[in-house]
């Protein structure tokens, strides 16, 4: 991981109250341009909250988000969107009764729609727009090699193809940073193995920054080439997976307590 990056998201002294409850303490923490990065910490940690903070399901408290050189705290998910943020949602957020091609091209009509107008009365730019779309959303899809099941219905697909449908949905925008909030839950072990693949060849392929939150050790410390560790709402550890396996803090306070449950 090259030291001299630009970081493409910076976040500072981020915190976050609920109520009289302070859930997140002064975080500190940036992902450099085209490197794969993951969140981590224990059960009731913070990294969620600072996901959705970044992301902006949340608002913060206090602090700032930094992402390509504009303060994006406080911006609503859709304008984050439009800035080039991509998420996914660790529930699987598809209409499961529509074609695969539909979900994914819902994405872009957000970011690329020809407008409500163009639209009803059926204007040339409307449907050269749509056409365009559709292109956009085919090639995710075949990026993911989902192309030949763009006409199936979503509730038709195996669990890990409509997770795969989700990552399309948010590829098709053309994000600078995408971000994955927990994408392996609900997945058997074969599942995980191949969804864990497939982020680390879209991030190879397509030179594309990932931040991801996920719980599942094994992949993440495969995959990642920088993790941030947060435990009780304050930033714990940053380093490279090794880094992170070998810091007695972050054994004590994460992976220790994950053995010690597997050793029970």
């Amino acid at each position: 991981m090259p030291s001299d990056s630009r970081a493409l998201l910076r976040v500072q002294q981020l915190t976050k109250d609920f109520g009289g409850v302070r859930t997140l303490s002064g975080v500190d923490f940036q992902v450099p341009e085209g490197v794969l990065a993951g969140l981590i910490g224990p059960n009731g940690s913070g990294k969620t909250t600072a996901f959705n903070l970044v992301t902006g399901v949340l608002k913060p408290t206090s602090g700032k988000i930094v992402f390509a050189d504009v303060d994006v705290r406080g911006n609503p998910p859709e304008r984050n969107a439009q800035l080039g943020m991509a998420r996914t949602f660790q529930n699987i957020r598809l209409f499961r009764d529509l074609p695969v091609i539909d979900n994914v091209m819902v994405g872009l009509h957000m970011r690329r729609g020809p407008g409500f107008w163009s639209t009803i009365l059926g204007l040339p730019q409307a449907r050269s727009a749509e056409r365009d779309i559709r292109r956009k959303a085919l090639e995710a899809l075949d990026v993911l090699g989902l192309a030949n099941k763009a006409d199936q219905i979503v509730a038709n697909l195996l669990y890990g193809d409509q997770r795969k449908v989700e990552f399309a949905r948010a590829l098709a925008t053309g994000p600078q940073l995408l971000l994955l909030d927990e994408p392996t839950a609900g997945m058997n072990p074969h599942e995980m193995a191949d969804l864990g693949q497939t982020i680390a060849k879209l991030h190879k392929d397509l030179d594309l920054t990932v931040l991801m939150v996920e719980n599942d050790m094994k992949m993440v410390m495969g995959i990642c080439e920088e993790l941030t560790v947060i435990n009780q709402g304050q930033k714990l550890a940053v380093g490279t997976p090794r880094e992170i396996q070998n810091n007695s803090a972050v054994i004590d306070a994460y992976l220790g307590r994950r053995r010690e449950k597997q050793n029970a």
